[in-house]
């Protein structure tokens, strides 16, 4: 019983140890900023606010946090900034398609009434 302790103790020793070498995930960071960049240039701060906001707060704390040395946690928040970030921008595009979308159906409305003879003066 007592080696079993001994040998949990030490793996999670180990393990800790292991954690803590981690390289800051800098690539992934920046991938990060880019996403944001994206979800900004499509709109996003108007059509996806929160997400966009999101995405912009996990990724000023995954920040913090590489500095802090905490590069597990900051990976982990600088994946969910990029899913917040390509989340937003996806929103955004679907507003944008469904203007688009609405203002073609308003063009197809008029030119079937026109060609009905509803538009003719």
């Amino acid at each position: 019983m007592k080696n079993s302790l001994r040998l949990f103790a030490g793996l999670g020793l180990v393990l800790l140890g292991a954690c803590q070498t981690l390289p800051p995930p800098t690539g992934d960071l920046a991938d990060a900023r880019l996403r944001l960049e994206a979800a900004a240039a499509a709109n996003a701060e108007t059509h996806a606010p929160v997400e966009l906001q999101f995405a912009r707060d996990k990724l000023a704390k995954s920040e913090e946090l590489i500095a802090a040395g905490d590069h597990v946690a900051a990976a982990r928040l600088i994946a969910e900034a990029r899913a917040d970030a390509d989340l937003a921008q996806v929103r955004a595009r679907a507003a944008q398609l469904r203007a688009e979308l609405l203002e073609r159906r308003r063009s197809n409305d008029a030119l079937r009434a026109e060609l009905l003879g509803r538009g003719a003066p």
